[in-house]
């Protein structure tokens, strides 16, 4: 799936998500990763809904952005209810949905000077 956007203001948006990779500006990867318009990680250790912690969010977490977006992988799935609850009480605004639509939301939000971030699971 190919995204587009015009926005100068970032320097990270997404290109394309399929086949087990992401497309951010021209460099495709094939790792899960976290994204802002300014910064982008692409050592993110998280391969599953199942493994994720609250030591995940950390620089998330320390950034404090107005809205995080979960891409969890070619299907929406919900991280634990006490995981979502840790989140929510460091002040995340956590928004959970498969990750395309994560792709699309962020690059939208980024377009719409937002401050997001996105924590994107690729399987």
């Amino acid at each position: 799936m190919k995204f587009v956007l015009d926005n100068p203001e970032a320097d990270y948006v997404f290109g394309h998500y399929g086949d087990g990779k992401l497309k951010v500006n021209e460099q495709l990867y094939d790792t899960s990763m976290v994204i802002f318009p300014d910064a982008l990680h692409t050592d993110w250790p998280c391969n599953s809904i199942n493994e994720l912690t609250v030591g995940h969010f950390d620089e998330i977490i320390a950034r404090n952005p107005d809205i995080v977006l979960l891409g969890t992988g070619v299907k929406q799935r919900f991280p634990s209810t006490e995981l979502r609850r840790s989140l929510a009480a460091a002040g995340l605004n956590l928004e959970i949905m498969d990750t395309a639509a994560a792709c699309r939301t962020y690059n939208l939000l980024v377009a719409e000077g937002r401050d997001v971030a996105a924590a994107v699971i690729i399987f």
